[in-house]
């Protein structure tokens, strides 16, 4: 379900992701940030040895039907983030996405997860 937007790719209420880009490329972890498509919420996370196609929407809540939405508009991705603390996403969209080696993050979630090698199989501290 949408947020601000209705229309794909449910961009942020601003428009941009200009704050999450800038925390991003804080991350130790990350060498850069490089649009892809920013229209269509798409993303490069550089890193020292891969790079992430991340889709960053904001969507109340982010379900299976909203992953394979964004599939029909975007060629492969490896992650998605959720970009709102009143935002989330589903239990059996995380589960369903590890089967493609897809990650499904909120913000906090996804700098945890770029840390590891296997990233959708990340879970944060309160699920371990």
């Amino acid at each position: 379900m949408p947020a601000a937007n209705i229309q794909f790719p449910w961009m942020s209420y601003y428009g941009n992701y200009n704050i999450l880009k800038r925390r991003i490329k804080s991350h130790s972890k990350v060498s850069d940030v490089i649009e892809a498509d920013a229209s269509q919420g798409l993303y490069h996370v550089v890193q020292e040895n891969r790079t992430l196609k991340v889709f960053i929407c904001e969507c109340y809540c982010f379900g299976v039907a909203e992953y394979e939405e964004v599939m029909e508009h975007c060629d492969d991705i490896d992650a998605v983030i959720i970009n709102s603390t009143w935002c989330f996403y589903t239990d059996s969209v995380k589960e369903y996405c590890k089967e493609f080696k897809v990650g499904v993050f909120n913000f906090s979630e996804f700098f945890g997860a770029i840390n590891r090698h296997d990233f959708w199989n990340y879970l944060p501290p309160e699920e371990r």
